[in-house]
């Protein structure tokens, strides 16, 4: 598994702005928000084992710099969404909804560019990472929208992945993005909040049949136990949580805490900093569907 990751920090000083050198809590555009909120030096700590957990589950992990002044960049899974065919690795810029972050899809796509990945013109309509569950076992994706991103972006999302793309409303502005709120393993389980969508989403999950399902409750998904990363038979999660404890181990995984409430003060976890380099297929089985 290949993750592209943010640096939490600048690598140098700026003798004159040295608050935009790390990430930390500036404005607030989303529930979880407050300015001022996060401890940098031990966001820095957090993240530096969060990223030795990835790879001592292994994930072959890549880091790009931060964006200085950027303070969200650190959820990289957001500015860019990361396709493979064969050796050649392109990227889907995002098309952030609050323009508190508009200038990091561009600044990622040039940093991206340099280690040699071709960068897809943008959509014209609003998509961000975090609303992209791809289900590669399925050649599917999921689409969040309702909150940040939007339905018109899944035919355009189906053609970059080659995967078809179901749509899915969101209701709760707390749980903004897909992966705050849903996720599904690779052996086919589905785990997710229902409280989280509208009834025509719930319907439309309903019908995709999975293996099987976990629901958890509104406030365990505001505690971010849906925003883990899935590293072969390891789960990777930023909360402690004696009941998903549980449901670990009855799905027979291994389950790595790596604490990440620093981040979760800025309204994300694991998943959300990772991208994730998904695998493209040739041909694009559907167009997106609105979930009816």
């Amino acid at each position: 598994m290949q993750l592209v990751i943010s640096r939490p920090a600048c690598s140098c000083t700026h003798e004159n702005d040295r608050d935009g050198c790390t990430f930390r809590v500036a404005w607030t555009i989303n529930p979880h928000m407050r300015v001022g909120a996060v401890n940098p030096m031990r966001a820095r700590a957090q993240h530096a084992a969060f990223v030795d957990a990835l790879r001592r589950a292994g994930a072959n992990v890549t880091q790009l710099p931060f964006l200085h002044g950027a303070f969200d960049c650190v959820f990289m899974k957001d500015s860019a969404i990361l396709a493979r065919t064969g050796e050649s690795i392109s990227a889907l810029p995002a098309t952030v909804h609050c323009a508190e972050r508009a200038n990091e899809p561009a600044a990622r796509a040039a940093q991206l560019g340099r280690l040699g990945v071709h960068t897809a013109p943008p959509l014209a309509t609003q998509l961000e990472g975090g609303d992209v569950v791809v289900i590669p076992h399925r050649r599917l994706a999921l689409l969040g929208h309702g909150v940040r991103s939007e339905v018109a972006s899944a035919p355009g999302l189906a053609r970059f992945l080659g995967h078809a793309v179901i749509p899915l409303e969101l209701r709760d502005a707390a749980l903004f993005h897909l992966d705050t709120a849903l996720a599904v393993l690779a052996d086919d389980t589905l785990l997710l909040c229902e409280e989280a969508f509208t009834a025509a989403a719930l319907r439309t999950i309903a019908s995709l049949g999975f293996r099987r399902t976990v629901t958890v409750s509104t406030a365990e998904a505001m505690r971010f136990v849906l925003n883990f990363v899935e590293v072969d038979e390891t789960i990777v999660t930023g909360t402690e949580s004696i009941a998903m404890a549980g449901v670990w181990t009855g799905l027979g995984r291994r389950c790595v805490v790596s604490p990440l409430d620093e981040f979760q003060l800025a309204g994300g976890s694991a998943a959300c900093l990772v991208a994730r380099v998904h695998e493209r297929v040739a041909e694009v089985r559907a167009a997106g569907r609105v979930a009816a």
